[in-house]
């Protein structure tokens, strides 16, 4: 079986969600041809784990950027670009994650220091990448949105818009997470059922906080209708209801809930008159979690991290 033989079947495997066998084909294709190149990591980012392979994922897309410029493929560098400031989120989350951990204590009594000069030293280590990689991110989310807008191909501008509305989602999190303060009767109050489905914890962050964390939440909802819009626009009705479908999710996320209801609504009758049947299943899910039915949330479906769309619109 050729190279592109391969990379046909796995687009075919792919659609079926037969996600590891479409791997498998996608890891034995050895040609380093531009354009087939391309296609293949383009769609490893689909059948990669976005959970537990990070950094595969951000060299899957360092190579991606680098084929694309040297070819001169500014659409595909910028879809590259797109997907890379998504991983950096992701490793930026995991580096707070680590940060936090390591200032637990300090957290709740600030008089605290680290136990172990070993701590410490991993903790300014941390600290100076962080200063890096959030310049990186914004970069790179600088570049997208620049390229997405010059762009003519309305297809295209959609799935760069939607990868910045992720990004900007995650980046609400992670800020959430980095701005948390600690304190036995604070933990308590954010835990709390009506505060966390109410998100009442918003108000145990400080002013400029929580303007920063709200600025995320904007940026996140104004993109994700941007790229509704483009989809609209190009006459794609599948991608237009996987859109609006992410964008609920993101309301639900902040808490929206009334908006969420209404986005499901559109959803579900685009998803039925197409019969888009994978992304009713969603859709269910989400009409149980706005509900309350199901209090144990599934970020991991959430966010769209179960079945990443890793296509690129040219493939």
């Amino acid at each position: 079986m050729s190279d592109k033989e391969k990379l046909n079947k796995a687009r075919a495997l792919f659609e079926r969600g037969e996600y590891s066998e479409a791997r498998r084909l996608l890891e034995e294709i050895t040609t380093k041809e531009p354009t087939v190149r391309l296609n293949v990591l383009s769609a490893l980012i689909g059948v990669l784990d976005h959970v537990t392979e990070n950094d595969k994922l951000l060299a899957v897309a360092n190579e991606g950027i680098e084929v694309a410029t040297r070819t001169g493929n500014d659409e595909m560098r910028s879809y590259f670009l797109g997907k890379r400031s998504f991983f950096l989120l992701s490793e930026l989350s995991s580096m707070i994650y680590r940060q936090s951990n390591l200032m637990l204590s300090a957290r709740v009594f600030p008089w605290i220091e680290f136990s172990l000069k070993k701590d410490k030293d991993e903790y300014e280590t941390l600290s100076k990448r962080r200063v890096e990689l959030e310049q990186e991110i914004e970069s790179a989310i600088e570049a997208v949105a620049k390229g997405a807008e010059q762009s003519t191909d309305h297809n295209f501008k959609g799935h760069q818009f939607s990868s910045i509305g992720d990004a900007y989602s995650t980046k609400y999190l992670v800020d959430k997470l980095d701005y948390q303060e600690g304190g036995k009767i604070k933990s308590k109050i954010a835990n709390l059922y009506v505060v966390r489905r109410w998100n009442l914890d918003h108000y145990l962050y400080r002013p400029e906080v929580r303007r920063k964390i709200d600025a995320s939440r904007d940026r996140c909802i104004a993109y994700f209708e941007k790229s509704i819009k483009e989809f609209e626009l190009a006459g794609q009705k599948s991608e237009q209801a996987h859109s609006i479908y992410n964008l609920a999710a993101k309301t639900l996320l902040f808490n929206n809930f009334r908006r969420t209801r209404r986005l499901l609504v559109e959803a579900r009758a685009m998803a039925e008159s197409i019969g888009e049947k994978r992304l009713l299943k969603k859709i269910e899910y989400l009409e149980k979690r706005v509900a309350g039915e199901n209090e144990m949330r599934d970020y991991v479906n959430e966010m769209g991290l179960d079945m990443p769309e890793g296509r690129h619109p040219s493939l």
